[in-house]
């Protein structure tokens, strides 16, 4: 990665990955990743999915110096967060069998490893969310959108289906009768009916900055309690797991315990 000019801060220009429209800013404890192709709405392309992967590989490899330990996914121009994936190619597709699995490859290479990174990752997420920007924003932790969010899964409009991780984080999040109204049905729901459903926890004026504050907070607390809730959450649905209970038991031997207690007792004098 390539360091700016602030202590604390690394920046990650869209042209220095595949075919751009991805930027990473990593301020101190919280990483930025942001859309930036606004000419097709953050339309994702075949290299649009490299570049995603690329910049959640950068945040991984940044781990290991202490940081980030927060994440924000948003978009950098107003009214518009991802219109999905890029129709031009969707529609070659039909015509180049050797590009199907590839491009379902480069979707899952690319939001599997989101949805996997140890620390919380928060979507903010202001108009169009459709398609595919609704893969992207279930590989997130938690969802702040915006009044004028717009949200739909619209695949049976095309004639095609939704990679298979993706319905099962859908029906993970609004259960399988919500999932199944917005793949079947394919329409646009507002911001207020998705927060309804649970397609979203949060609706705010101002999604970025509520996401990014939510970051802050979350970036002040124990990375490795937040990597180990975020392994229970992830597993709650699968019911009772030893590897949970020795997650539990063996925090208390850890080193962020140790200074948790001993802040708590210096707050307490």
């Amino acid at each position: 990665m390539r360091a700016a000019s602030s202590p604390g801060l690394v920046v990650l220009r869209a042209g220095e990955y595949p075919a751009g429209m991805i930027e990473i800013e990593i301020t101190d404890a919280v990483a930025t990743i942001t859309l930036e192709a606004p000419a097709t709405r953050n339309a994702l392309t075949l290299a649009g999915w490299h570049a995603l992967s690329a910049a959640v590989a950068a945040i991984g490899a940044a781990i290991g110096a202490g940081r980030p330990r927060a994440v924000v996914l948003c978009a950098k121009a107003p009214g518009m967060f991802c219109s999905g994936s890029d129709i031009g190619e969707i529609a070659a597709l039909a015509d180049d069998a050797a590009l199907r699995a590839p491009f379902r490859v480069a979707m899952r290479d690319a939001l599997e490893p989101l949805a996997r990174l140890p620390m919380p990752v928060i979507a903010a997420i202001d108009g169009d969310c459709f398609g595919a920007g609704v893969a992207l924003a279930l590989a997130a932790d938690l969802r702040i959108a915006t009044p004028r969010a717009v949200f739909a899964v619209p695949p049976a409009k095309l004639g095609i289906t939704y990679p298979q991780e993706d319905v099962a984080r859908l029906v993970a999040l609004v259960r399988p009768g919500q999932a199944a109204r917005m793949l079947y049905g394919a329409a646009r729901i507002d911001a207020a009916e998705a927060a309804r459903i649970g397609l979203v926890e949060i609706v705010a004026d101002d999604a970025s900055g509520a996401a990014r504050a939510m970051a802050r907070s979350m970036a002040t607390l124990s990375p490795s309690s937040l990597a180990a809730l975020k392994t229970a959450v992830a597993r709650a649905p699968l019911g009772h797991d030893p590897a949970l209970d020795d997650l539990f038991d063996n925090a208390f031997a850890g080193d962020d315990f140790g200074k948790g207690i001993a802040a708590f007792r210096a707050r307490a004098r």
